[in-house]
């Protein structure tokens, strides 16, 4: 039965203006039934409608609010059964007093936190000041250093492959999977590595992860207890310091010179040492080969670890590539974490981790808790995409894209903002380093240029505690050569608007 036009509302007795806070709209989606159910629940809720207040009768009711009686008698019959109102025979509908009775008279304050809980709250907020938060998800093309190119993605690849194995239903497709990862996807990474990267390890030893991030998270679960200390590079990679410091591990920076982390800057006691040494993070220095045996006779002296995070290593323009950590280290003190997020694009959401042998069984435990390894079907997708050759094909490409790219940025840079900052080649990665004037704050810097629209990362969000020279990351992968002269233009415009230290104007 359809509801009848509303007509306008003639308000009698008391029922009738507790009635009037009632407003249905007919254009909704919601059935009208739904609408009064929901507003007759909250009045009483909120104590608009007392208990034992009578409701007017569904006769009323329809004439008032303008609908079917099915609708009124609907909306009571739920709200009856759910205890709200009570029926009388012969005497209507009143308010039930089962939910108004447990509600309380005013706001009450809420118990205290644990002092776990306070502890963790506290460093929450800690962690989300420290996050950097520069970024458009809408801009397919900005200066963002973790961008990469979108329409580079082999699609048409990727989606056969998909649907490939998107219609299995064996237990291994739909299952909850193999918490070390799929296997097939194991071993083509483990092939992958060993010609790739040099690294030799087996498929036993790799774990598939939600990207770097759940590797990192996992591993400070699994090696480090609250108070341990963690060194971590200064300016350092900001997500692998954060998952420490989610911990409650105290951090201590390192120095970074021209062959990498410093060793002798760090504390001895120190449990975790986590480092970039293939393109150190921001800088894009490379560790030395000396440098890479003093930290792995550190791990070893002092029995400690070390967490490599092999970031943009196949992303190299020119120059030698250098062994991992994790194959010079006979020890078993290194950890390798490595991910497609870069070479692929971040969504796709894998990573892996290369573990010393008696590591991995405890590693899958503590992920299995954490979190359970991605979907089986993205694995699967990837498995092949390695094991057909595909991603060599496709970092041959991006290899070559990229290097267009950063060739063009930085001819522009130096046309349009060469007194703005200075920009110098890199031989891997996704970024340059903009170098500005002593006097400017970049991290205000930053921020005045993204609410222009303009997004990139200041350095001074990586620092830890030495004090760094102004700088910001300047992304070049997700921006195409052709468009980088109006791209860079859009910069060096916000950049006339920002006050002398680096702020927007008001």
């Amino acid at each position: 039965m359809s509801d009848p036009p509303a007509r306008p509302r003639i308000m009698k007795g008391a029922g009738g203006r507790m009635l009037a806070a009632v407003e249905l709209d007919r254009g909704s989606a919601l059935p009208l039934h739904l609408q009064l159910y929901r507003q007759l629940r909250g009045l009483i809720l909120d104590g608009t409608l007392p208990p034992e207040t009578r409701l007017p009768s569904t006769r009323t009711l329809v004439a008032e609010l303008g609908v079917s009686r099915l609708t009124v008698v609907t909306a009571f019959e739920q709200l009856t059964a759910e205890g709200f109102l009570r029926a009388r025979q012969g005497d209507g509908t009143y308010v039930d007093a089962l939910w108004t009775a447990a509600m309380a008279p005013a706001p009450v304050a809420r118990p205290q936190l644990s002092e776990r809980g306070a502890a963790t709250s506290a460093r929450g907020a800690s962690l989300f000041s420290e996050a950097p938060h520069s970024w458009d998800p809408k801009d397919t093309e900005s200066f963002v250093p973790s961008q990469v190119a979108a329409s580079a993605f082999p699609a048409g690849v990727w989606r056969r492959l998909l649907a490939r194995h998107a219609a299995r239903t064996d237990a291994a497709a739909i299952g909850y999977g193999d918490p070390h990862g799929y296997e097939p996807l194991r071993q083509a990474i483990a092939d992958y590595l060993i010609d790739v990267r040099g690294l030799s390890c087996g498929a036993e030893q790799i774990v598939v992860t939600s990207g770097a991030q759940q590797a990192f998270n996992v591993l400070a679960v699994l090696l480090l207890d609250p108070a341990d200390t963690v060194l971590v590079e200064d300016p350092g990679h900001i997500s692998g310091r954060l998952a420490f410091q989610s911990q409650g591990c105290r951090v201590q920076g390192v120095p970074v010179d021209d062959a990498g982390a410093v060793v002798a800057g760090g504390d001895p006691s120190a449990r975790l040492a986590y480092l970039t040494p293939s393109r150190q993070h921001p800088l894009g220095t490379v560790m030395s080969p000396a440098r890479r045996r003093e930290w792995i006779a550190w791990a070893q002296a002092h029995r400690s670890w070390i967490v490599e995070d092999d970031c943009d290593s196949e992303l190299r323009y020119h120059g030698t590539l250098l062994p991992p950590l994790f194959g010079l280290d006979q020890a078993r003190h290194v950890i390798y974490v490595g991910t497609f997020s870069k070479v692929l694009v971040p969504s796709l959401r894998l990573g892996y981790v290369v573990l010393p042998h008696d590591l991995v069984e405890p590693f899958t435990s503590a992920c299995s808790v954490i979190g359970r390894t991605p979907a089986t079907v993205m694995q699967a997708a990837l498995a092949d995409f390695l094991a057909e050759g595909h991603l060599h094909t496709h970092l041959r490409r991006t290899r070559r894209l990229y290097a267009a790219r950063q060739d063009a940025l930085l001819e522009q840079l130096d046309a349009q903002l060469a007194h703005r900052l200075t920009a110098r080649s890199v031989a891997a990665g996704l970024h340059v380093m903009g170098w500005l004037e002593a006097s400017v704050n970049d991290i205000d810097c930053a921020r005045g240029l993204a609410r222009q629209g303009v997004f990139t990362y200041p350095l001074g969000e990586y620092r830890v505690q030495r004090p760094l020279p102004p700088a910001l990351l300047i992304g070049f992968a997700g921006t195409a050569a052709e468009h980088m002269a109006r791209a860079v233009a859009r910069m060096a415009e916000a950049f006339e608007r920002l006050e002398p230290g680096g702020a927007a104007e008001a």
